[in-house]
């Protein structure tokens, strides 16, 4: 495998994507939603609300498909960051075709970054935009360039900070969404993949941190976030407590997601309606 900016327009397969109330309340409680406090999430007499980072899961073949569609071999790969963008509220029932394409590829010295974007599109036209970066450990080198820099990370006191609990079984649930990577509830399976031990997928916690946005600064409802994105900066361990630190200035939040000492979510920036 040799990548190169020459990738970049590569379109992956079309899928569709077709979902069901039951779907939606699945990953709202693989994300930490807990009833009686966010039974609008959970309950379907209340709709049910479904949260905007759900639409992901239509996103997550990619990588998948990504492998063999840029002939990635062996290189081990991971989620380097992500950004969504929903066009309206997500509903409890709906089906959405899926399109995915390559927009960049960039040099990280000694591995590489690919950029693919996909879009959902249903009968009432774009749903959502998803933008993810995917790390491909080995693969750089190639001259190519090294792309944006990081965001810089807010400073001073949040305005608000949200504790969640992660629950030891937290993985298992969110994995029945569709992810069923061995690694993120097999001790055996993580070890061979050079981890010391499971640990929650990273879109997981990408969903608590939605979660910890729309509590404190959308009133809980879900239809208030237009837009999230972050850096993936250190995985999470399971049973152990997950603080989001949220700053805001107008519509657009900063956040940063932290396990202890230890920063798992950077760069996190987000927008809302209204």
């Amino acid at each position: 495998m040799s990548l190169s900016a020459e990738a970049v327009g590569t379109t992956l397969d079309p899928t569709t994507f077709a979902w069901t109330e039951t779907d939606t309340i699945l990953y709202a409680l693989g994300v930490g939603a807990r009833p009686p406090d966010e039974l609008r999430l959970l309950d379907e007499r209340r709709g049910p609300a479904v949260l905007p980072t759900f639409a992901l899961l239509a996103n997550w073949w990619a990588v998948k498909d990504l492998r063999s569609v840029l002939d990635l071999g062996s290189f081990p790969i991971v989620h380097g960051g992500q950004s969504l963008s929903v066009s309206r509220p997500v509903q409890p029932c709906g089906e959405v075709a899926v399109t995915g394409e390559v927009t960049a590829v960039w040099d990280k010295g000694k591995h590489a970054a690919i950029e693919v974007t996909t879009r959902g599109t249903d009968a009432d036209g774009e749903l959502f935009v998803a933008v993810g970066q995917t790390m491909v450990l080995g693969g750089g080198g190639f001259g190519g360039d090294r792309g944006p820099a990081s965001a810089d990370e807010p400073t001073g006191p949040s305005d608000v900070t949200i504790i969640d609990e992660v629950r030891p079984e937290q993985a298992a649930i969110y994995r029945l969404s569709g992810d069923r990577n061995p690694l993120h509830i097999d001790p055996d399976a993580a070890k061979k993949s050079g981890f010391d031990d499971v640990f929650l997928h990273g879109l997981c916690t990408f969903g608590f941190a939605a979660r910890a946005v729309i509590n404190t600064l959308g009133d809980g409802d879900p239809a208030a976030l237009q837009s999230i994105s972050c850096r993936f900066a250190k995985p999470v361990t399971l049973g152990a407590p997950l603080s989001t630190e949220v700053w805001r200035q107008g519509p657009t939040v900063q956040f940063r997601t932290s396990q202890g000492s230890v920063v798992a979510l950077s760069a996190g920036a987000a927008t809302l309606r209204g």
